[in-house]
């Protein structure tokens, strides 16, 4: 089958969803399938795509409103795209969909939000792709109430697995953050649960920061918070992606700071679970509890800080042995191809 996935900018290492494109069609080529990028930039709009759309047995377009547009809304351009698609067997993929969908927004995000959901809506009643999938629970359950009849497709992680050696079991308890910082994750509390596991398993807790990282407020707030339990902190800089993978196998416990009902979106999470990290989240209650989920395969893996059976729960879960590396790359590719088939 000949695969044309269609996305934004093409940022290597600089843009998750570059990075998934690459890996899921290294994946999908050695199933036999042929894969085409095209992808946007100043001189190729959306409505030059959809004036030279190249043969496909299937079109993947990975939307994402501010990756299509700066401003977050693309008008003609996603209308003419929509146009062209329409009778083409089309798997529309949801990286990120309207502001504005939470109780806490600005009147000016639901307003843009409003105003995104109506270009968007639009797109898919032009389109009718053949089907639409989405990485999370915020994006399903916002989905699913605007009509749009969207399924779940596990985004997987950017970093695959590099073979290392075997490593001693320490004294501390290493725990890992990769991925951005956001400063609205309840460090405090993220503190004192880390020295609730500290005293429990009576070892020092080690921290270390994995990659860039574009914030620095949360990381400002994790040294302030940490400061009074004496908990070291490490930051690697920029480092290989075999290095990335070969410092998760060292590491115990992986801190998530996406809030949970959004966490399917972040490539950063599913590399500490695809690792076989456990991770510690935040539910911050934008989305119905009955509504939230996390895919079968990790669900024993995460454990929430305002639960208060997790600690207890996270501890034993430490002292059982690893398992072994999940495929996400190849398990999404699998999927992708069941879904549209």
């Amino acid at each position: 089958m000949k695969i044309c996935f269609l996305s934004g900018p093409k940022k290597p290492s600089k843009c998750g969803i570059s990075d998934y494109i690459k890996l899921i069609s290294l994946k999908l080529k050695k199933l036999g399938n042929d894969c085409d990028h095209v992808c946007l930039d100043e001189k190729c709009t959306l409505s030059n795509i959809a004036q030279n759309l190249p043969d496909a047995d299937l079109y993947s377009i990975q939307f994402a409103p501010y990756a299509f547009s700066t401003t977050g809304f693309s008008v003609r351009g996603l209308s003419d795209l929509a146009k062209s698609l329409r009778d083409k067997n089309t798997l529309l993929n949801f990286h990120e969909f309207w502001i504005g969908a939470y109780p806490n927004a600005t009147l000016k995000e639901k307003t843009i939000g409003w105003l995104q959901k109506r270009e968007i809506t639009n797109f898919i009643n032009i389109c009718m792709p053949s089907a639409i999938t989405c990485s999370n629970s915020a994006a399903l359950d916002r989905m699913r109430q605007a009509g749009v009849d969207a399924q779940y497709l596990y985004l997987c992680g950017n970093i695959p697995y590099s073979l290392s050696k075997k490593h001693e079991q320490l004294n501390h308890v290493t725990v890992v953050f990769f991925g951005t910082l956001y400063g609205k994750f309840p460090y405090e509390h993220l503190s004192k649960t880390l020295f609730l596991i500290s005293q429990s398993l009576k070892k020092q807790i080690h921290i270390k920061i994995l990659g860039r990282q574009r914030e620095s407020e949360g990381l400002e707030y994790l040294k302030k918070v940490t400061q009074k339990h004496e908990f070291p902190i490490s930051l690697s800089g920029e480092i290989s992606i075999s290095k990335i993978s070969e410092e998760l196998q060292k590491s115990d416990l992986g801190i998530s700071t996406t809030p949970y009902d959004i966490i399917g979106k972040s490539g950063a999470t599913a590399t500490i679970l695809e690792h076989r990290l456990p991770i510690l989240a935040y539910d911050d209650g934008d989305t119905p509890k009955g509504k939230l989920f996390v895919m079968n395969e990790f669900i024993d893996q995460v454990f929430l800080l305002n639960e208060d059976s997790s600690v207890a729960r996270l501890i034993s879960f430490l002292q059982k042995p690893r398992q072994e590396f999940f495929d996400g790359v190849a398990y999404t590719a699998k999927k992708m191809l069941e879904i549209v088939h």
